[in-house]
């Protein structure tokens, strides 16, 4: 019984260890990549793709096996000295060379799984691009991040005004295709005041393109001071 719950928790160790592990996002070949190492324990470190060829600038400082059964993508690494750092070149079936620093100068990681920066990248603005106005709106409207879709805090106080409203501008969303603004509206006046989006004149520039929708959940505000005297505006442009 006590052999069953030993392997029991040592499975658990390690289970936990692979559920909590690192991420490193490898982005092209300028990109060097750090793993900490140190020499009680073993690092499993995984690649994005099978690696075809190694070469270690220092084979005394570092101790490497293959791991089977992860198709030459999967290796153990282990320092052999209390302080070092080295240089690995590992060629990748793609003809991709991924250049990492192996040293125990930086924290020792137990399980890493090197990822494709530019294919992640790829597919985010893939999944960007077919978004329409529609999506895009909605997205913004519910404070959702989506995909290939960079998010930027602009604030612009007083970005615009009329009517006895106040226009701040205060986020800036970018895809391959549209530009999505985020306006905080006030209302000045002490008696309540209607947004009529039509007749806005928004500032324009030429990077944003062609306004193609303009929304706003609650366009009738309250008297400046009152219970929703304020309201959320989202314009979309398509360049």
């Amino acid at each position: 019984m006590k052999k069953i719950v030993l392997g029991f928790l040592m499975m658990m160790t390690v289970l936990a260890g692979q559920s909590f592990a690192d991420t490193i996002v490898w982005r092209g070949p300028t990109h060097t990549l750090t793993l900490g190492l140190n020499e009680d324990d073993i690092s499993h470190v995984e690649f994005p793709e099978e690696i075809v060829n190694i070469t270690l600038e220092n084979s005394d400082y570092v101790d490497i096996l293959v791991v089977e059964g992860y198709g030459n993508k999967a290796f153990r690494m282990r320092s052999l000295l209390p302080k070092m750092a080295t240089r690995m070149f590992m060629t990748g079936a793609s003809g991709t060379t991924y250049i990492v620093v192996l040293t125990t100068d930086v924290p020792y990681r137990q399980f890493v799984e090197i990822v494709d920066g530019q294919k992640i990248d790829s597919k985010k603005r893939q999944i960007a691009a077919q978004f329409n106005v529609n999506d895009m709106i909605r997205a913004m409207a519910e404070d959702r991040d989506v995909p290939g879709v960079i998010r930027e805090t602009y604030v612009v106080p007083n970005w615009f005004t009329g009517a006895g409203l106040t226009f701040e501008l205060s986020e800036v969303w970018q895809s391959p295709k549209y530009t999505g603004l985020v306006v905080h509206v006030q209302n000045e006046y002490p008696t309540a005041n209607e947004v009529n989006i039509p007749a806005i004149s928004i500032p324009k520039t030429g990077e944003w393109g062609v306004l193609r929708k303009a929304a706003m959940e609650n366009m009738r505000l309250a008297g400046k001071g009152k219970p929703s005297d304020q309201g959320v505006m989202f314009l979309l442009f398509e360049r």
